[in-house]
């Protein structure tokens, strides 16, 4: 819960054009149909993410509309990514490959045969494995269009935005603090040629 406790890194988004009509009425079926589903462990699937509760990690079932609190739409994206450790791979792939010398009297093994054994133990290890979890709020102002996600990677946000689109069928446009300030100037009457000559600063208190 970044963005509801606690300090929090987050990126800003604008939802590009407006609201579709029945936009509201559709929500309960869109949000249900990306909701968050963990990984089945007969699959070969590497990562699953969806939307969960903002309050609870664990509950992706949305059986009422407890995401929307008032003009806003609170959610977080939780995505789960599973994977195999090289090492442990290496260890494993060595056991194996000993344990089949042994047993059927080789003394070398051919390529083909250890890219075989490769594949077989990674597929066992792989479905073994504990997905890591992470989860990034999301604040919408279904108002003013403006979307906060919990992250600043610029792959993360990518997807977020490829996700967001498949949901909700709506883009979203990256804010930066130079266009927000613009904006602002605008608003104000003035000339946002003003913000040319800004600086970067580092603020230390004391000085």
């Amino acid at each position: 819960m970044g963005l509801i406790a606690g300090s929090a890194s987050f990126a800003r988004f604008q939802v590009t054009g407006d609201l579709p009509e029945g936009f509201l009425d559709e929500l309960p079926e869109k949000i249900a149909r990306f909701a968050f589903r963990p990984l089945d462990e007969s699959s070969e699937e590497a990562r699953s993410d969806g939307w969960v509760n903002i309050m609870d990690d664990y509950d992706s079932r949305f059986a009422g509309k407890e995401y929307l609190k008032g003009p806003f739409l609170a959610l977080s994206y939780r995505l789960d990514v599973r994977s195999v450790p090289s090492k442990a791979l290496a260890q494993y792939c060595r056991d194996e490959e000993e344990r089949i010398r042994a047993a059927e009297a080789l003394e070398f093994l051919s390529r083909d045969r250890r890219s075989e054994i490769r594949e077989a133990v990674k597929a066992k290890l792989f479905r073994r494995a504990i997905p890591r979890s992470q989860v990034y709020d999301v604040i919408w102002s279904l108002d003013t269009g403006v979307v906060l996600f919990g992250a600043t990677s610029d792959k993360l946000c990518d997807e977020f935005g490829g996700f967001f689109f498949n949901c909700f069928g709506l883009h979203l446009k990256t804010v930066f603090p130079y266009s927000l300030a613009s904006e602002v100037v605008r608003e104000q009457g003035l000339d946002p040629g003003i913000l040319e000559g800004l600086r970067s600063s580092i603020f230390l208190e004391g000085e």
